[in-house]
């Protein structure tokens, strides 16, 4: 499935009633990363700071949890 091609917008539910077990989006996340990396930076060049996205932002905490960072961590002991 990708944006702005010729394939109607469907729901994976639509997709599974035609018979399909898996429907892939290869290049959504990077067009939703790249619009909001060019809106940081947008906003840092424009107001000098980073801190109007802050609550756009996975905290420390998040980032490591999402990551399983502690857990490897602890399998490097």
């Amino acid at each position: 499935m990708t944006e702005y091609g010729k394939t109607p917008y469907l729901t994976a539910a639509q997709f599974q009633e035609m018979g399909y077990r898996m429907v892939i989006y290869p290049i959504s996340a990077m067009r939703v990363l790249i619009k909001a990396i060019y809106e940081l930076f947008t906003e840092i060049r424009s107001r000098g700071t980073q801190k109007q996205f802050l609550e756009r932002m996975f905290t420390r905490d998040q980032l490591y949890e999402l990551i399983g960072y502690r857990e490897m961590l602890d399998l490097e002991k």
